[in-house]
């Protein structure tokens, strides 16, 4: 077992940073997390480290979304606490994110493994692009080892730079902390959707919200949080709906099964104009292959193509036209029969 690993973590309500913690907290005497909360909801994903006699946690401040300026004496801040605790001895780091990854740059004598579940330069225009995807390239190729929570982000963007003997691909996977198991028979009195996690595409929602309030044999739940006029929207349509509701957040993986249980299709449905979004891999696919909830995504997504030759779902357009006639000719018999399509898939291949 190897000694000491510096784990630096942007926000520990994220799931799959506390999966990969506990991970690592098997292959390490001692865990040392500076990690970061985030100006959004809390609901203590993290409490599942507690068990780790090994992790300690250390709260380096607050980051708030946007305010990149204040982000920066956040990270000052920290970079003085670790040369006070290590000094310039050989350090393990392990970093999420780009931003984080710059910072570790500064960190004198460290091994630096990083871990990309998103390529967030994909968002910028063009000069703000090719500036952060050179720096990226460049860190990526600086570190040990590259993770990946996707092949396709490799394969696509970063094979040119960084050496094939360097990458570990590490897909976002369901852990489920023996906490949560996998459903037996879906509901089938009607098409319940599910909108599970991050609130991320205003005019998918939007699309979605007004082809369910036009059809009211439809429910529609939604679960996560999020803020600004998207949430207005939604608490809007949940007041002027009898068939939509808002649950707010919730915790992973401890309510997930019961978040599926009432539901018999999850909407997945990502705008497949953004880059990141066409070859990304996101958790609901594993969350649906292990609950057994058929699925239904974008069109011209890797995740989409996943869920067509596993027998798993549908794929559809984004526009409201698209998502308005799957949502009012998809069948309940037609959701039962994925479910049972699913309910043949190995497990193994859904969790960690």
């Amino acid at each position: 077992m190897k000694n000491t690993l510096i784990i630096l973590a942007q926000s520990l309500e994220q799931p799959r940073i506390v999966k990969r913690i506990n991970q690592k907290a098997r292959e390490y005497k001692s865990i040392h997390v500076y990690g970061f909360t985030r100006n959004v909801h809390s609901v203590d994903n993290h409490e599942v480290l507690n068990k780790n006699k090994n992790v300690t946690i250390t709260i380096a401040g607050q980051l708030e979304n946007g305010k990149y300026l204040k982000r920066i004496f956040t990270y000052l801040k920290l970079l003085a606490k670790i040369y006070k605790t290590y000094g310039f001895i050989k350090k393990n780091v392990y970093v999420f994110g780009l931003d984080l990854r710059i910072f570790s740059f500064f960190l004198f004598n460290a091994d630096v493994d990083y871990e990309i579940s998103d390529i967030v330069w994909l968002y910028d225009g063009k000069h703000k692009r090719r500036f952060f995807s050179f720096i990226d390239r460049f860190l990526a190729a600086k570190s040990r080892k590259v993770v990946f929570t996707t092949k396709s982000f490799y394969t696509g963007y970063y094979s040119k730079s960084v050496k094939e003997a360097q990458v570990i691909v590490a897909e976002n996977k369901l852990e489920t902390y023996d906490r949560v198991h996998p459903i037996a028979q879906i509901k089938n009195d009607k098409v319940r959707i599910a909108y599970i996690g991050a609130f991320r595409y205003p005019k998918i929602i939007e699309n979605l919200l007004t082809a369910v309030s036009d059809n009211p044999k439809l429910t529609l739940n939604f679960y996560g949080a999020t803020h600004g006029r998207l949430i207005e929207k939604i608490n809007q349509a949940t007041e002027s709906n009898s068939n939509i509701f808002y649950h707010g957040s919730f915790k992973n993986p401890d309510d997930l099964e019961e978040i599926y249980k009432e539901n018999n299709l999850n909407f997945v449905v990502y705008d497949n104009l953004l880059e990141n979004e066409q070859v990304a891999m996101p958790n609901k696919f594993y969350e649906s292959g292990f609950f057994n909830i058929p699925i239904v995504c974008a069109t011209e997504t890797y995740v989409g193509e996943r869920v067509l030759s596993k027998k798993m779902g549908w794929t559809i357009d984004t526009d409201f036209e698209s998502i308005s006639n799957f949502l009012n000719t998809i069948s309940v018999s037609e959701l039962v029969e994925n479910h049972k399509n699913i309910k043949k898939l190995d497990k193994s291949q859904f969790i960690t």
